[in-house]
């Protein structure tokens, strides 16, 4: 049995948290911004939101939630959150069969999961990893992870939910290898736990999942008893919409309704009972979807099956105007779902060869070819991605495998070597009481060597610490020299200074009115002052002339030398004028001609720039 408009196949991994009303939604993103709201209060608001829009289609949105939830988890190094966060991330991308980003994102998630104590964190990690291998169509492979991971998250009872969404992993997986058993028993588990936890959107998932496994049966016998469990789990499914206002999403029940409708077309005898219950459920669908975005699937869904119900009344008219807004409608979704427009397209070209309007007929079977090869590109275009993304994914394991089997090995050796060294003693011991004299020779033979190989080791430690000490002493000789060429060059300086002093001492004794005593005295001060000065120069910048002679742009002369010492020591004008003895005007000059040699503009004064130098 093949149910054209039926998304009973499809698995919903995580279609969880999300209550039928906007208002609802509305609600928690006003919370969000409320300063009295606690911290985990806003994680749990985040969980909902995204999971809401996620499960609705809506990426981006839930990708801005998923963001939000991320930067607030890092703030609070709450890594838990940031796991659930990144969890979500990944799940989002591989809906969006972005599965090259998919690997960076669980490497992230293992990374936060491995910073904190909390059990819960890993297994939501192992969790991504869980969905990634199964969105890669590795069942196998997916089988044994949830195996390995299901009794850990069971062993946590505030995590039944996540209990429920492993089983039901497994029911979607055996369902698709047409393991009724298998699947049948995982689709129960996943309905007993829904119940626990009190999730009434994953129950309707069950209990939809569990009508598929009823099915199988039907399939084989096609006995209307077989039926009926069928669609009485479809009418528990559709029932918690209305038992529990604000719990399913608008999107599941609509799902929900269009299974029944479906499974209700598959009656061999359609009542006017059950008529009117398909036409019913159809038209609910359309209302519940009518103000939502990215259900145009379910909303062609719809006007498919009451296309059906006017083609068996004979109205071709109106069955016609239902396949073509079902065209319509799934026309504006991007990109196109292509399993149901052919169904459209097909049903179309039918009911034009029914009416004998082959023109159209041709147009619509074109479509359906067109539709099909669309399909199938879309298909290897998956495919190819999905296989790239399980190369990389095999590629990483295998490289892991030979890590840990390098690690392993050195493990081994390891204990090999300790094994022989165990076994090295005992045979020692034997040989002591054997061969004593053997073994006392070899003992000696073995110290020797020891003492030969330790007098080695400190002949080259010795020899580490001589070129240690040679070099510590060449950096002091090179560092002395440094200093003793600045002490030169401070001294040219004095001297240069004391010579000036004689010939001034020379030309005021000609003067019968100088005092000698005054002029030694001042001298005196100059020199001590000049003394100080050559101490600081060489304690605070030992290359000091060094520096200011590289950062020149013309020579300088000894002069301009020991203008840039005054200066970069703070003199002003006239305490240089007064210790050199010329007038103001000529340090002003002096000091202008310094600025065009260092490449400074007028407004740059002297001192800032040599503080600047010496200062990086």
């Amino acid at each position: 049995m093949k149910l054209k408009y039926s998304f009973l196949y499809f698995i919903f991994f995580l279609s969880t948290l999300c209550p039928a009303q906007n208002t609802f939604f509305d609600d928690l993103k006003n919370q969000l911004s409320k300063d009295n709201i606690s911290v985990a209060e806003k994680f749990k608001i985040y969980n909902e939101l995204t999971e809401y829009y996620r499960v609705s289609d809506q990426y981006p949105t839930a990708e801005k939630y998923v963001q939000q939830q991320l930067k607030l988890a890092k703030n609070e190094r709450n890594y838990t959150e940031e796991v659930k966060a990144l969890v979500q991330d990944g799940i989002i991308k591989l809906n969006q069969s972005e599965y090259n980003k998919v690997p960076q994102i669980m490497d992230a998630a293992n990374a936060a999961a491995h910073k904190t104590n909390d059990k819960i964190a890993p297994l939501y990690a192992a969790y991504l990893n869980i969905y990634y291998n199964n969105t890669l169509g590795d069942s196998e492979n997916t089988i044994k992870l949830i195996q390995n991971t299901l009794p850990s998250v069971e062993k946590q009872p505030s995590e039944i939910l996540l209990t429920a969404k492993l089983n039901y992993l497994l029911y979607g997986i055996y369902s698709e290898l047409n393991d009724a058993e298998n699947a049948t028993k995982y689709a129960q588990k996943a309905v007993e736990l829904a119940q626990k936890s009190g999730n009434k959107n994953m129950l309707s998932s069950s209990y939809s999942a569990l009508a598929v496994c009823y099915s199988f049966r039907y399939d084989k016998t096609g006995n209307v008893k077989d039926l009926k469990p069928v669609i009485e789990m479809c009418k528990k499914a559709v029932a918690l919409y209305e038992q529990f206002p604000g719990h399913v999403s608008a999107h599941a029940h609509a799902m929900a309704l269009l299974n029944l409708t479906n499974y209700y077309l598959s009656h061999p005898t359609i009542t006017p009972e059950i008529r009117k219950e398909i036409q019913d459920k159809a038209n609910e669908i359309l209302t519940l979807t009518k103000h939502t975005t990215y259900n145009q699937s379910l909303q062609a869904g719809a006007l498919g099956i009451l296309s059906n119900l006017a083609s068996r009344d004979q109205n071709d008219t109106l069955s016609e105007q239902y396949l073509l807004k079902a065209e319509q409608i799934l026309l504006t979704q991007q990109p196109v779902y292509y399993h149901v427009m052919i169904n459209i397209v097909s049903d179309l070209a039918k009911l034009y060869v029914k009416q004998k309007n082959y023109q159209k007929a041709y147009e619509y079977q074109t479509k359906v070819t067109e539709y099909n090869n669309l399909l199938y590109n879309e298909g290897q275009a998956e495919t190819t991605k999905r296989l790239e993304a399980q190369y990389q994914t095999k590629k990483k394991e295998s490289e892991l495998k030979v890590l840990t089997e390098k690690t392993s090995s050195l493990k081994k050796e390891k204990l090999l070597y300790i094994g022989l060294g165990i076994i090295g003693l005992i045979g020692a011991f034997f040989m002591f009481r054997s061969y004593h004299y053997k073994l006392r020779y070899s003992i000696e033979r073995e110290k020797k060597l020891n003492t030969e190989k330790h007098d080695a080791e400190i002949q080259v430690k010795l020899q580490a610490e001589e070129q240690a000490r040679l070099k510590a002493e060449q950096e002091l000789l090179t560092l002395q020299q440094q200093k003793l060429q600045s002490e030169v060059l401070a001294s040219q300086l004095h001297i240069q200074h004391k010579n000036e002093v004689l010939q001034l001492l020379q030309t005021k004794l000609s003067d019968a009115d100088v005092n000698i005593h005054t002029v030694v005295k001042e001298e005196n001060r100059v020199d001590n002052d000049f003394e100080r000065i050559k101490f600081t120069i060489q304690e605070l910048h030992p290359d000091f002339f060094k520096n200011i002679n590289d950062r020149a742009k013309q020579k300088l002369t000894p002069l301009d030398l020991k203008y840039c010492a005054y200066v970069y020591l703070g003199m002003d004008t006239k305490q240089i004028a007064n210790l050199l003895s010329v007038e103001p005007k000529s340090v002003r000059m002096t000091k202008y001609r310094l600025k065009k040699k260092f490449g400074l503009n007028e407004n740059t004064a002297l001192d800032v720039f040599f503080q600047s130098v010496f200062s990086n």
